[in-house]
């Protein structure tokens, strides 16, 4: 394909893009809008479809340092919470064909570099071929100039595919984890002997939120039935003690390091909770009942473990309107926190809390 190269500083015009494009859950896009307006109120609201949701930002706030080099202040993901991924845009292409398509993305780009290119659709169900995009994209960029891709450089050029005419381009940088991943979808799968979808959740927060487990570490699941999560930790190498009435999976129960008291977590007498490094919950309760669970062990000095991981469902969108108040009361219990949508999971948040003295907040 013989594309001329067009007279146009891609850098500059990227450094002053406004836009700013956030992929998040379908169904989450009024609990995003939600905790921007609370964040971020400066922010401004502008095309929103199921999955995308696009800010334009003053242009004001982009002198602010944080946001040179095409970069997101890591402080603006973590806030809206229920955004997974977030990139600067440089605006749409359409075209009837993916060569229209292409060679409008070519005229977008020229004075930038890229280490990698990420294809993502903004809406799962689309039928579209992205990994022929990525291919037919990528290989067109390095033959109209190789110079384009870097591997020292932190610039990842997205692709997202709005409709099957219709794309939008937009520039992010790998810092994060999440970040690395398309779309800031999770990309490991769940094997098959896995026992439920707990597993990959889990598997999923360890690696976002970069948690570090010490082989030995006790931990305690509320909420464990039938024992997904568990045998995550199990393959961790930890020491696994599973609450629940109901009945968890035989090879989780007859698994040594695995103990099940099966009981309710309010039945639980305090004593029983000391000694644990890390308290883990995904109860299919109220946020506010876990919250409270929660307490009941953590306002106990003697019986704070290191970390929290807990899965808060949300039954309402205005509950997104707590998440601060509920980061407080960890603050207020010597923890730091830290909260995202999970691309694993259902409409729930996940919280990770760490004890501030052993986690330096991002």
């Amino acid at each position: 394909m013989n594309v001329e190269m067009p007279k146009v500083d891609t850098a500059a015009e990227l450094q002053r893009s406004e836009f700013l494009l956030i992929g998040c859950r379908h169904g989450s896009e009024a609990a995003l809008e939600i905790r921007q307006k609370i964040a971020f109120p400066l922010f401004r609201k502008s095309y929103w479809r199921k999955g995308l949701v696009t800010f334009r930002v003053p242009s004001l706030t982009l002198t602010n340092s944080q946001w040179n080099d095409f970069r997101i202040p890591t402080d603006v993901l973590d806030n809206l919470v229920f955004g997974r991924i977030g990139i600067r845009s440089l605006g749409q292409v359409t075209g009837q064909t993916e060569e229209e398509r292409i060679t409008a993305t070519h005229q977008l780009l020229t004075s930038i570099r890229f280490q990698n290119v990420h294809v993502w659709k903004r809406d799962p169900r689309l039928n579209v071929d992205t990994e022929s995009i990525h291919r037919k994209l990528t290989d067109s960029l390095m033959s109209l100039n190789e110079k384009l891709f870097l591997p020292t450089t932190h610039l990842i050029l997205n692709c997202v595919v709005d409709s099957e005419d219709r794309w939008w381009i937009g520039v992010h940088s790998d810092e994060s984890r999440g970040a690395q991943w398309s779309g800031g979808y999770y990309p490991n799968q769940i094997p098959a002997h896995k026992i439920s979808r707990a597993w990959l959740k889990l598997d999923e927060a360890i690696a976002r939120f970069e948690i570090h487990f010490h082989p030995g570490d006790r931990v305690c699941e509320l909420g464990a039935a039938p024992g997904g999560a568990c045998q995550r930790l199990l393959e961790a190498d930890l020491e696994v003690v599973g609450v629940d009435p109901a009945a968890i999976d035989s090879q989780i129960a007859r698994h040594p390091r695995f103990t099940h008291w099966k009981k309710r977590a309010r039945d639980i007498k305090m004593k029983s909770f000391y000694g644990f490094d890390w308290i883990l919950t995904d109860m299919n309760i109220d946020p506010a009942s876990t919250m409270t669970a929660l307490e009941r062990i953590l306002v106990s000095p003697s019986l704070r473990p290191q970390g929290i991981i807990a899965t808060l469902k949300l039954s309402d969108v205005s509950i997104a309107e707590k998440i601060g108040d509920w980061c407080a009361s960890f603050g207020s219990w010597g923890y730091q926190t830290r909260v995202q949508q999970l691309s694993t999971g259902g409409q729930e948040i996940c919280l990770v809390a760490q004890k501030a003295c052993d986690h330096k907040s991002k």
